[in-house]
């Protein structure tokens, strides 16, 4: 599995990923946060978990979770954490 954390020039992060690890990531919120809302919209989704909102993409098969806050950047860090220790 291939999950990499990117620092983003606005301060936040990318947790991003391969299109098969999609349910390992998926599988990770749930066991750390509970089960997502989630809001589609045409080129993104809202994924709301933790008490924080993220930017779902799967653009060109590149899927990535994007966080647009301090409590989000540390979710996403404690998921890397989680999926980087599973492999």
């Amino acid at each position: 599995m291939a999950v990499t954390l990117l620092p983003l020039s606005n301060g936040h992060y990318s947790l991003e990923f391969e299109p098969m690890d999609l349910p390992s990531v998926e599988s990770a919120i749930r066991d750390h946060y509970g089960v997502p809302d989630k809001r589609q919209y045409p080129t993104s989704a809202e994924y709301r978990f933790g008490g924080c909102s993220f930017t779902f993409q799967n653009e060109w098969d590149d899927p990535c979770l994007i966080s647009g806050s301090a409590e989000g950047d540390e979710i996403l860090r404690n998921l890397h954490k989680a999926l980087d220790t599973a492999n």
